[in-house]
């Protein structure tokens, strides 16, 4: 399989005299830790608290070691994943609001009632907090830029309160 390139991150600040200026414009290693032939991801920035401050200088991607990407309560990340073809990440809920865009490819997003979507390249996904897996059946890469945003855990009317489900690996086979 062919590895995706690590994306290219521009970010820009402001000089002592105010004038926009770029900070960096570098290539975001792309981790892999569950190995090479399965899902990678590329982190470019993780806030901690909302709203966040455009003072002094970001904290590059490449000055941060790789991990998996989490949103942290009451903050954000923005990243992106990539899923090889024929793959299918395990079923898993984040405690987010996740802005999804396929950016290429296609991939299907299955929930856990047993409904999918089919969504493709240039197309776009709001989910909010939904126990889903993403499921890539066609023989192309598909990459899904996200932005996360921390949210509440869901809670139904009956007053259950529905848990993070983080999965801790790839699944094993395909789909």
């Amino acid at each position: 399989m062919t590895q995706p390139t690590n994306p290219r991150l521009v970010i820009t600040g402001h000089a002592a005299d105010g004038t926009s200026i770029f900070r960096t414009d570098e290539a975001v290693e792309t981790f892999y830790p569950f190995g090479p032939s399965v899902s990678s991801f590329a982190t470019f920035d993780t806030r901690d608290t909302v709203p966040v401050s455009n003072n002094g200088d970001l904290t590059t991607a490449a000055a941060t070691p790789p991990k998996l990407p989490r949103c942290p309560p009451g903050g954000t990340l923005f990243c992106v994943t990539n899923l090889p073809p024929r793959y299918t990440v395990p079923m898993h809920r984040t405690q987010s609001m996740d802005y999804c865009v396929v950016m290429s490819g296609e991939i299907v997003l299955a929930l856990d009632g047993g409904e999918e979507k089919v969504v493709k390249a240039g197309e776009f996904i709001i989910q909010g907090g939904a126990n889903h897996q993403w499921i890539n059946r066609t023989d192309e890469p598909c990459r899904i830029s996200f932005v996360m945003v921390g949210a509440d855990k869901v809670k139904l009317e009956d007053g259950t309160v529905l848990e993070e489900t983080l999965f801790k690996g790839p699944k094993s086979g395909s789909s």
